[in-house]
């Protein structure tokens, strides 16, 4: 009897490495947990300037809006798509990396499969409040073989470093923004405290040498939750694809939540479900018209499959917590606009002086506003909620519409999703919305 073929050293490593991570998954056991989604501009934010106002808060807002819309649209209009964001993001959450941990603050980011953080040494290295992860002290860091199935997997990597023996990235984007350095393994923990925090061990991540950019100097990088990719943190932390969150108002009190697993599960009275067509780079599902008031703007039927994504009878509307305005279909807004505008003939309209916002009224008054509903495939009829349709400039004297016109892809912005319990199910491709009325609870699974 012949003996067994013996394993390549590639293939055996390749398959511990295989085994390692169904015994980690094992050891999760799918486990549920909830963390803290910090607002860069909320009261118990690092990064909020303590000198700002109200104002100048509302109109940085929109001023990132526009930043991150631009490239949304840019990277949904390019053959190429790497896995690249850069820090006009909006809420951050805390993680530990490597062992001993190190605590750092990472951008969230619904569009980034790749998650990355600052390393020593730096070629070049922007300022960070937090210490610089340093591989070399932590005994779970492992670099990743240029050979290896994971490097190939991955856009822009390449061969290099130790006579290009190991995996290498390098991102780049407009406005001089760039990282680059060693594709790698490390020990990853989330949550809000010892007792509710989860550890993912060898997550694949960028060990970035080399790095430039505006960048806030109370982050360090990037956690990625774009499902769109098997090493992504979504599909290795053993969840079942299940995510979601519950924003709260920047001025509010208390945090917005995001959870993982079970406690993602969107359910009960008032639970509208809808197909999403793309889960990476963005989630993005079908808008099938809106409603404003009593009159509705369609552009098909309510099927419940909507296949006609690439005619004129849906438009694609990407659901984003990284801009805070919506953007909707010019022809829609105008409507809105309008229809707003008729509704209020005795209320003072004003211009923006920073020309951000389309549509502003003089304050203190109260504003008659339509019922706005967006209709979405498959019958999800999801009414915005009025007091997040306008952003409030106290120290102006004004409130100003927060949505804007679009003629590419249309975005719901986290204004728009303010006090919605939002899930996504990335093995089932659906999404989910449910209003609720405090997003502050240490869980967000309330039914």
């Amino acid at each position: 009897m012949a003996a067994p073929a013996k394993l390549s050293r590639p293939l055996r490593c390749f398959a511990l490495l295989a085994l390692l991570c169904l015994v980690e998954s094992a050891a999760l056991g799918g486990r549920s947990f909830t963390a803290d989604l910090i607002h860069r501009d909320s009261p118990s934010s690092p990064l909020r300037d303590p000198f700002a106002t109200q104002s100048d808060l509302v109109w940085g807002a929109a001023r990132r809006s526009t930043s991150h819309t631009r490239r949304i649209w840019a990277r949904l209009g390019s053959a190429i798509r790497y896995d690249m964001t850069e820090d006009d993001g909006e809420y951050y959450m805390d993680v530990s990396i490597g062992t001993p941990s190190l605590k750092t603050l990472l951008l969230v980011s619904t569009g980034s499969n790749f998650s990355w953080t600052q390393c020593l040494p730096c070629t070049k290295c922007f300022e960070q409040e937090p210490p610089i992860f340093d591989p070399v002290k932590s005994s779970t860091y492992e670099r990743v073989e240029c050979k290896e199935a994971l490097c190939k997997s991955l856009q822009g990597t390449q061969c290099g470093g130790d006579e290009g023996r190991y995996c290498v990235y390098k991102y780049k984007y407009k406005d001089d923004f760039f990282t680059e350095g060693d594709v790698a393994l490390e020990t990853f923990s989330i949550g809000t405290s010892r007792r509710s925090e989860t550890t993912v061990k060898s997550l694949p991540f960028g060990c970035g040498h080399n790095n430039g950019g505006k960048f806030e100097k109370t982050g360090s990088g990037i956690l990625g939750l774009s499902g769109g990719n098997p090493s992504s943190l979504i599909s290795m932390m053993n969840i079942g694809g299940k995510f979601g969150y519950c924003l709260v108002p920047q001025s509010g009190r208390g945090s917005s939540k995001i959870s993982f697993g079970e406690d993602a599960v969107v359910s009960g009275p008032g639970t509208i479900t809808t197909r999403l067509v793309s889960i990476g780079p963005y989630y993005i599902v079908n808008l099938e018209g809106v409603s404003i008031g009593r009159r509705r703007f369609s552009y098909g039927g309510n099927s419940t499959d909507s296949e006609a994504k690439e005619s004129n009878k849906v438009v694609q509307m990407v659901i984003d917590s990284g801009t805070t305005l919506t953007y909707l279909p010019s022809r829609i807004f105008r409507q809105l606009k309008r229809n707003i505008i008729d509704l209020n003939p005795s209320v003072t309209r004003v211009g923006d002086p920073e020309e951000e916002y389309e549509l502003c009224f003089r304050t203190p008054v109260s504003l008659i506003l339509p019922i706005v509903t967006l209709h979405f495939a498959g019958f999800a009829d999801m009414t915005l909620n009025k007091v997040s349709m306008f952003a409030l400039l106290p120290e102006r004297g004004m409130k100003c519409l927060a949505m804007k016109p679009t003629e590419k892809e249309a975005v719901l912005g986290n204004m728009g999703q303010l006090n919605f319990k939002v899930g996504f199910n990335l093995r089932e491709r659906m999404l989910s919305f449910k209003p609720i009325t405090d997003c502050t609870a240490q869980r967000i699974d309330m039914i």
